[in-house]
Formats: C-alpha cells, structure tokens, sequence
C-alpha cells in the first residue's frame, strides 16, 4: 500500500507571515495525497490511466494533464494500446513495476486528480467492496478542493494588480479580472512550492497572458476577426521561427507554407498591423525593415515574455533557472536571447566568439533548452514564446 505524504506544511503560527507560501504547500500536500490514494487501489489507478488517455485521445494537451516533472512518456506512447484492450492495459500496469512507478513520478495537476476522483465515485460506488476507500478518496477529494479553492482566493490581488495595469476601452475592469481569475487558477494548478521560487513571480505571466489574449479578441474584432486575429499569432511564430534558423525574414510565399494560410489572410494580417514595408519586399539585405515590421506586431498584439523580464523577480527566476546549465550552455543561451543585455545575439555572431561552426552553436542551444523544458517544463514555458520549438531547428 502507498503511503500518505507526509505533512510538510508550516505550522500554523507562521501563517500571518508566509500567508501565501502555506497556502501553496497546503495545496500541494492535498495534492499529493490524492495523487497517492489514487494509486493504491489497482481501479483507481487504472480509471486514471484510461481517462488520461482518453483525454488526449480527445486531443487534450498533455499539459493540461500533466505539469512536468518527468517525462509522460509512457502514456503518450500508450494511448492505442489502452484504448484497444483495457483488461492487458491491467495486467500491464500490475505486472510493470517501471510502468506503476512512472504514474507516481508524473505531477498530475490538481483539478485533473478531482476529476478522476469523481470518476472513481461515479464507476465504483455500487461494489461495496470499495466503500471504505471510496469514503477515503472522497476526504482527500474535498480536502483538496478547499486548499485549492483558498488559494485561489488568496491570490486574487494579483489578477486586480495585473488587470488595473492592463486596463483598456474595450473592456471593464471586471471583465479583465474575470479572465485573469483564469490565468490564476492555470497558475495555482501548475505551481509547485519545493522548487523555490515566489508564486506571485510564478502566477504574474499566466494572468498577463489570459488578459492580454482577451483584449487582443475585442479589439480586434470590428477590423480583423477573431479567428484571423489568433491565427496571426502563428504567422508571428513563423516569422520568428524563421528567422532563427534562416537569419532572414520569409517572404509572403514561404508564410503561405509555414502557416497554412492564403495569401489573403497573410495580407489581411500584415494590412491590420499597418506595416510599412510589404512582407514581399524584405529581401536578404533588409534587416532592418523586418526588425522593426517584427517589433510593430509585437508592441500592437503580442504581449512577449521576454519583455515581461524587465521586472526584477521574473529575470532574477530566469537567471536561477540557466544558472542550473553547464558555463557555456548558459552563456550562448544569455547571448542568443539577450537575457543579460536585452540584446539577442546571432548564431554567428555567438559562434565567431566562442571559435566553433555556426552550427555548433546551433546544437548546443537546443540542447541546453531541452535540458530546461525537461527539468523545469510548465515554468519555463512562461518565458517562452507559445508552441516555441527551437529544438526543430
């Protein structure tokens, strides 16, 4: 039988104090013991098994799932083989220690493990086998619905702070709160309190970012839709995306591709942004002119997380987090991105210092970003821009 954790959670007198760190280690306590219970009884397990999978057979993000603390691995890789034979899945499970285990290792988020817990009680109440421990899993459940719930309510300053800050026209104040509430809560779920860092540094980013794309919908919607409007979002990736592998903008028929829109919608896009200079017209030798094109769709749609480093505590959590990186990893990755200068530096520019190929440089880049998506995975995705894959290089 698995045991329950232990309660790391600071005694109650220091509550006035570290108000906020108690509430995280609360929740995360009641997380873990409902992620343990779960475990411990082979049904149990196996419905969180298959309704993972089920999840992502239904095209649910695994980090919707799953915040990164090792790698899913084994359940992406499982899903036709789950889904085509529940009673081997089972036996696979009972039979695989390694494949048991990897379901420990995995931080499953919060509202994910209530959702599996009602499952539970819905599949299972009718066997009386099952009632002790479904009585169990029920506590565990509502004890980490209140921890969550409170931390959520302590944390609600952050959304009025983020939103006050973001106040537009277009909308009210409470309507940007609203929607900052559901930045908080992606936040609270995914916020682990053991690896060190301040939740408020943590949670910021997450609110910004729910604003921010609420605010781009409304005002967007009268000149550009909505659909269009987000869509635009990918021809920005592609733009940047290609100009680090490539070093040069890509014309309006390489976007075609990349983004798998029509000339039209492109056009429509870079016409709403009112750019000066045509995407056709950004040549090899016009740096300048697709810098700045870059820079008018970053300052009119897109809030960066790269800018969002300026404040003090979200570029000193970056820094910890390349700090963890060998010296020269952590340096190209300081250069490349202009984490210490606000200035990104070339590939070439990076390999001409260091004395090795462009290509080199390359590598050891996307090698030092795996290492921290691995490691770090939800947290460092706040500094990074959406469905960013400099790995595919």
């Amino acid at each position: 039988m698995i045991e329950t954790a232990p309660n790391r959670a600071l005694p109650t007198a220091a509550l006035s104090a570290a108000e906020p760190l108690v509430l995280a280690m609360n929740l995360e306590q009641a997380r873990l013991n409902l992620h343990l219970l779960l475990l411990e009884e082979d049904q149990a397990t196996l419905l969180l098994l298959k309704h993972c999978l089920s999840q992502l057979d239904n095209g649910l993000d695994i980090w919707e799932m799953v915040s990164d603390k090792t790698s899913p691995q084994i359940i992406v890789q499982g899903v036709d083989f789950v889904q085509s034979n529940l009673v081997q899945t089972m036996q696979f499970l009972l039979n695989n220690p390694v494949a048991r285990s990897s379901l420990l290792s995995l931080r499953f988020l919060s509202n994910f493990l209530i959702e599996v817990s009602d499952l539970c009680q819905s599949i299972l109440y009718h066997d009386s086998a099952f009632t002790s421990y479904l009585h169990k899993l029920d506590q565990a459940a509502q004890t980490l619905k209140v921890a969550r719930q409170k931390m959520i309510a302590g944390n609600t300053g952050l959304v009025a702070f983020v939103a006050y800050k973001q106040k537009t026209t277009v909308l009210s104040f409470d309507d940007l709160v609203q929607e900052g509430v559901i930045g908080l809560i992606k936040a609270v779920d995914r916020f682990d309190p053991y690896r060190g860092f301040q939740f408020s540094t943590y949670a910021i980013p997450w609110i910004k970012q729910a604003i921010s794309r609420l605010i781009v919908k409304q005002e967007k919607i009268v000149r550009l839709p909505v659909a269009l409007a987000e869509r635009a979002c990918a021809v920005f990736e592609a733009m940047r995306n290609a100009y680090q592998q490539t070093e040069r903008w890509p014309s309006v028929e390489q976007l075609k591709l990349l983004c798998d829109l029509s000339e039209d919608e492109i056009k429509t896009i870079r016409n709403y942004y009112q750019a000066t200079h045509s995407l056709d017209e950004v040549r090899d030798n016009a740096e300048e002119e697709g810098q700045a094109l870059m820079a008018r769709m970053k300052q009119q749609q897109f809030a960066l997380p790269m800018d969002d480093l300026i404040e003090r505590n979200l570029r000193q959590y970056l820094d910890r987090v390349v700090a963890t990186l060998p010296e020269k990893e952590a340096a190209i990755l300081n250069m490349r991105f202009g984490l210490k200068n606000h200035t990104e530096t070339t590939l070439q520019v990076i390999a001409d210092q260091l004395q090795v190929s462009r290509e080199r440089v390359r590598q050891i880049q996307n090698e030092a970003l795996k290492k921290l998506k691995n490691q770090f995975g939800c947290d460092l995705a706040l500094f990074l821009e959406p469905n960013d894959s400099y790995e595919n290089e």
